[in-house]
């Protein structure tokens, strides 16, 4: 299945190129924090989980200075950003997360 998102109600202008990599490792991102919307709800939860995520995998932007992790404010900025990525509860996630853990000190141990 594709992935499709919408940030017409996204109130960073996404057109700005400084802000569209954001705008757009967010979107690729709900697929791996398995969160489909950014609201005024759960901004922070979204947030959380790109942090987590990015602990574990790496930043998903890079600048000149070198990898760039997501910030607050950027995801607090693309409230209104809709995928069609089905959102996991939290306790999936978080087994997911000790199945990515896992298999990364596994690899480290070959």
């Amino acid at each position: 299945m594709p992935l499709n998102y919408d940030l017409q109600n996204v109130e960073a202008d996404i057109e700005d190129k400084n802000i569209w990599p954001i705008s757009n490792a967010l979107v690729w991102g709900t697929l791996s924090i398995a969160m489909g919307t950014i609201t005024k709800k759960n901004w922070k939860e979204f947030y959380t989980r790109c942090h987590m995520i990015e602990t574990i995998h790496g930043a998903w932007l890079r600048d000149k200075k070198g990898p760039r992790y997501i910030t607050p404010d950027d995801v607090k900025s693309h409230i209104g950003l809709r995928t069609n990525v089905v959102t996991e509860s939290n306790a999936k996630f978080k087994a997911d997360i000790d199945r990515r853990l896992r298999q990364q000190a596994k690899d480290l141990m070959s």
